[in-house]
């Protein structure tokens, strides 16, 4: 049961920013398909919301990769740089490096940068949707009533 609380504040973002999500996506389902334009607009409020923590989640996690992978690379230019201090030649040490191959890191990096515009674009498309669906939701709603 130990560790169950100390795993418990790195997921409670997570958990938090999916209950919110899908809080969200049932609460404003709901109110469409019972035509309540006031309950839509409230589940806009927390749209804004699950779009926050949602991104401060996923954006943490995408820096904690970035940190990993910066870290394995000063690791490895520590090691050739202790390797030079001893003596040995340049031209002797391995071209692929000793434990990663750098150009691999770099394609990490593009794809850390890809995945990080994907959640960008996401979030935004989801804060600008539930923001317009707090401030305006229940005209909307009430627009498209028969």
């Amino acid at each position: 049961m130990g560790r169950f609380w100390t795993l418990l504040p790195d997921r409670l973002s997570r958990l938090m920013a999916m209950f919110g999500l899908l809080a969200y996506l049932v609460g404003t389902l709901v109110a469409v398909l019972e035509l309540n334009p006031h309950t839509f607009q409230r589940f806009g409020s927390i749209g804004v919301a699950a779009a926050i923590l949602f991104f401060t989640d996923r954006l943490l996690q995408v820096e904690l990769r970035r940190q990993k992978t910066v870290e394995r690379i000063l690791h490895e230019y520590g090691l050739e740089l202790e390797v030079l201090k001893e003596g040995v030649d340049p031209r002797d040490l391995p071209k692929e490096g000793y434990m990663i191959d750098y150009l691999r890191e770099e394609q990490k990096f593009s794809v850390l940068r890809h995945h990080a515009e994907r959640i960008n674009s996401l979030n935004i498309f989801l804060l600008t949707a539930a923001t317009l669906q707090w401030g305006f939701g229940d005209v909307f709603l009430k627009w498209m009533m028969p």
